[in-house]
């Protein structure tokens, strides 16, 4: 087991201890408060469990896709009956992952991402995040970031504004209005390539966790959201080395152009043959550099451990004698 390991198992059981000694406090009365959040029903676990990590849906088969449609179906009787409508909940703002995208029967394409969600799109253009972003009071951003070839970041963008959709009032269908998208390359300029679109949108369930949606055409989606902190972090991390890796693909290319003119122009088979291998070698640094070589747990960690409250970090502080001067925590006991 690695040190990294070892210290996140450690934190998780702290985190664990900790919860569970909050939430009996708070059982028994003397934990007001704590909690400010609507705590997660076993129905929206089910769901974000389910369509965890599954690439917005594409990794899941055939019969996990109908329970994830069942779930949504559940959950959205269960948003009929919402008090206050989602167009006038201020919760309906944020940062969102869209976790998972059920295709309708009249919708042409992947709605979420587009091209850039089809097979072939996800093939030259790896997706790495995909976001639908609600900021008031009525602003809208999509978001598709992807990796070229497995190496290049890039990303997506659709920015716009809502309003609701004209000719219905529910309180829960809006119509947004986009510009045309804006693609950015290697953290290059952004570049707006293509018409100006528009989408309506209904908010079928809204909590503190999730939000989810149902389009014009029949498709499902589900929002997983993220506090700002996560989205900047995430933001960074897709497009981390930019410039670097489209440096050394450029250099790649232009060496391997080389040694196959070499190979075929002149004698010297040795050298360019050693040219053309420079050249998949500087391919293949290209993509394990990408994001520095790493593959990220802080997400994980953030996400598993996080930083204690208060009153956790004064539960797994604090002492208790045993009349024999001697204090003891949940981890160690040492004479004082």
């Amino acid at each position: 087991m690695t040190p990294r390991t070892r210290a996140l198992e450690r934190g998780r059981v702290a985190r664990t201890v900790a919860d569970e000694y909050a939430m009996t406090s708070e059982r028994e009365g003397a934990n007001e408060g704590f909690g400010t959040n609507e705590e997660m029903s076993d129905d929206v676990r089910a769901l974000t469990t389910l369509v965890a990590d599954s690439d917005g849906g594409a990794a899941l088969g055939a019969d996990a896709r109908k329970d994830a449609d069942a779930m949504i179906g559940k959950l959205e009787s269960v948003g009929a009956d919402a008090t206050v409508k989602p167009n006038d909940d201020p919760k309906i703002f944020g940062y969102y992952d869209v976790s998972y995208v059920s295709v309708g029967e009249k919708q042409v394409g992947n709605p979420a991402g587009g091209r850039f969600r089809s097979p072939l799109g996800r093939f030259l253009f790896k997706t790495i995040g995909l976001e639908q972003n609600l900021f008031a009071p009525n602003k809208i951003e999509n978001r598709v970031a992807f990796t070229l070839f497995g190496c290049l970041p890039g990303e997506v963008t659709l920015e716009g504004t809502f309003a609701p959709a004209e000719g219905v009032d529910d309180g829960r269908t809006v119509k947004a209005s986009f510009g045309p998208p804006g693609i950015s390359v290697a953290g290059g300029p952004k570049l707006r390539i293509g018409p100006k679109s528009s989408v309506v949108l209904s908010t079928t369930y809204l909590d503190d966790h999730v939000r989810l949606g149902k389009g014009s055409r029949g498709s499902l989606f589900v929002f997983t959201r993220k506090s700002e902190e996560k989205a900047e972090r995430d933001h960074r991390r897709w497009g981390i080395g930019g410039l670097a890796i489209a440096i050394m693909l450029l250099t790649a290319l232009g060496l391997g152009i080389f040694g196959v003119h070499e190979l075929r122009t002149t004698s010297h088979t040795l050298y360019s043959v050693t040219v053309v291998l420079a050249s998949a070698i500087s391919l293949a640094m290209a993509y394990i550099l990408r994001d520095g070589g790493i593959v990220a747990e802080d997400a994980d960690l953030d996400d598993d451990v996080g930083e204690l409250s208060e009153q956790q970090k004064a539960f797994l502080s604090r002492g208790r004698g045993d009349g024999e001067n001697k204090g003891e925590n949940v981890f160690s006991s040492q004479k004082a």
